[in-house]
C-alpha cells in the first residue's frame, strides 16, 4: 500500500512539473507581449507627446496595471527623487528587483539591462531607434517561442507523465 501511495506520489508530482514548465512558457510568451505593449506606448510618449524619458516613464506607470506595475512604479519614483543616479544603474537595479516573480529568460533579462544602458542617455530619435530595435527583437523572440509553443507544452507535459512513470518503474 505504501508502495502504491509513493508511486502516484512520484507521479503526481512529476506530471505538476511538466504541467509547471509548459505553463511558464506560455507565461513568458504573455510577459514578452506585455513588454511589447508598454515599449510602444512608451515609444509613442517620446515620439508624438515630446515627453522626456523620466515623465513618460512615470505616465507608463499610472496607466499600467499588469505585471511591470511595480517595475515601472518603482522606475519612476526613483528618478523623480533625482539622486543623481543615472537611468541605467535606475533600470538595471528595476530589472534585477522588481522582475523576479516574471517567467522571464535570462536573455531577456540582459536584452532589457542593454536596453536600459542604451536608452537613458541619448537623444529624442535615437532612443526611438533604439526602442524600435528592441521591439524587433522582442517580436522575434515571440514568433519564435510562438511557432513551437504547441509542440513544446505538449512535449513538457508527456515527458512530466513518462517520466513520473519511469521514475515509479525503477524505484519499485
Amino acid at each position: 500500500m505504501i508502495k502504491l501511495v509513493g508511486a502516484l506520489l512520484v507521479i503526481s508530482s512529476s506530471t505538476m512539473l511538466g504541467f509547471y514548465f509548459s505553463n511558464e512558457l506560455k507565461t513568458r510568451i504573455h510577459n514578452l507581449k506585455e513588454l511589447k505593449k508598454l515599449l510602444i506606448l512608451l515609444r509613442g510618449d517620446i515620439e508624438f507627446a515630446n515627453t522626456p524619458l523620466p515623465e513618460a516613464v512615470q505616465t507608463l506607470s499610472k496607466r499600467h496595471d499588469g505585471t511591470f506595475k511595480e517595475f515601472l512604479e518603482n522606475i519612476s519614483k526613483q528618478l523623480m527623487e533625482l539622486k543623481g543616479e543615472t537611468f541605467a544603474s535606475i533600470w538595471k537595479q528595476g530589472v534585477k528587483e522588481d522582475l523576479l516573480h516574471t517567467s522571464l529568460a535570462k536573455e531577456d533579462y540582459v536584452l532589457l539591462d542593454q536596453l536600459g544602458e542604451s536608452i537613458g542617455y541619448l537623444d529624442k530619435s535615437m532612443q526611438i531607434n533604439t526602442l524600435d530595435l528592441y521591439l524587433e527583437q522582442i517580436d522575434g523572440t515571440i514568433n519564435e517561442l510562438s511557432k513551437g509553443v504547441k509542440e513544446r507544452t505538449h512535449l513538457y507535459n508527456s515527458l512530466g507523465i513518462m517520466g513520473g512513470i519511469f521514475i515509479t518503474i525503477i524505484l519499485l
